[in-house]
């Protein structure tokens, strides 16, 4: 499994978040397969990359249920292997490839998915008063200070007029790949950017859910 171990010695042990609000809020991109692979996967370990625990523990677990509500079989990488024993990501390449080759060997799984952090992007954002701004729809746009330039003018120029506020608003940008255990060739890649996350339990549902459905519409798990 030389490509998919040496994919592991350049994650940075720290990094990793789940994320994710709502639908409109989080994109794939970069999503790249391999055109030549043929085979359809059927078991795979999920590996969530992070020093916390819990953040490991509750992605790989409701990933690998979310699979099997689609009756594919899979299994959370906490189970078999320990997280002291993961956390020797960058410490010693050669000890994490035995112990991960010694989880799988044996067992049924056909594939291996790891998601990292990649990078956390922090930008400043204006917001006007919301006590001025206009509520668009069917209502404002028959309103008289609609219909009519100068009562429009004015009542813009209220609002406009109103000290806004700033607020730091963050983009998340993970990377997930899936690797063949036999090939032990990368079969599939995507990075995922999520903008102002505000539940992790909602994000870990909105990204495995982008995730899978990728997957299923390429055929890679069915």
């Amino acid at each position: 499994m030389k490509v998919f171990f040496q994919f592991f010695r350049y994650i940075p042990a720290s990094a990793f978040v789940f994320l994710i609000a709502s639908c409109s809020n989080t994109k794939l991109s970069q999503t790249w397969s391999d055109p030549d692979a043929t085979s359809s996967y059927s078991n795979i370990m999920i590996v969530g990359v992070t020093e916390k625990e819990q953040l490991r523990r509750a992605y790989e677990t409701y990933f690998s249920q979310h699979l099997k509500e689609r009756g594919i079989e899979s299994i959370a990488s906490y189970k078999l292997i320990d997280h002291k024993s993961e956390m020797q990501i960058g410490q010693d390449k050669n000890s994490f490839q035995t112990i991960v080759k010694a989880a799988i060997e044996g067992s049924d799984i056909d594939a291996v998915l790891i998601t990292h952090l990649v990078a956390i992007d922090e930008e400043e954002i204006y917001r006007p008063s919301p006590d001025y701004l206009p509520a668009y729809g069917p209502v404002y746009y028959s309103t008289s200070y609609y219909d009519n330039m100068y009562g429009y003018h004015g009542y813009v120029a209220t609002y406009v007029g109103q000290p806004g506020y700033l607020t730091n608003e963050k983009t998340y940008t993970l990377e997930t790949s899936l690797y063949d255990v036999d090939t032990e060739e990368l079969i599939w890649s995507t990075r995922s950017r999520t903008f102002s996350p505000e539940s992790m339990d909602e994000g870990i549902e909105e990204l495995t859910g982008l995730i899978i459905g990728d997957l299923v519409s390429r055929k890679i798990i069915q």
